[in-house]
């Protein structure tokens, strides 16, 4: 039986090089090929919690094009090459 010596971390580093890249080379490539930067956002908008001494921001938004995705998919075959 083989023993999976690879760190989760390495997966998580790769599976974010991978989007990062890919979204950028979507953004690029968009005005050429514009299927590469069709995508979708996804996430909550900005919410203030004012408590009088501290004011908090809570938010979070993910926008995932096409490329991105091919970026995903990409990191993970790479890692289970490793």
């Amino acid at each position: 039986m083989k023993r999976n010596n690879r760190s989760p971390l390495l997966l998580v580093i790769l599976l974010i090089v991978g989007l990062v890249i890919g979204g950028v080379l979507g953004q690029i490539l968009g005005t050429f090929a514009p299927i590469l930067n069709q995508g979708k956002s996804i996430g909550l908008s900005t919410t203030n919690l004012d408590l009088g001494i501290v004011n908090i921001t809570f938010g979070f938004n993910v926008s995932l094009n096409l490329a991105g995705a091919i970026g995903l998919i990409i990191a993970i075959l790479l890692y289970q090459r490793l």
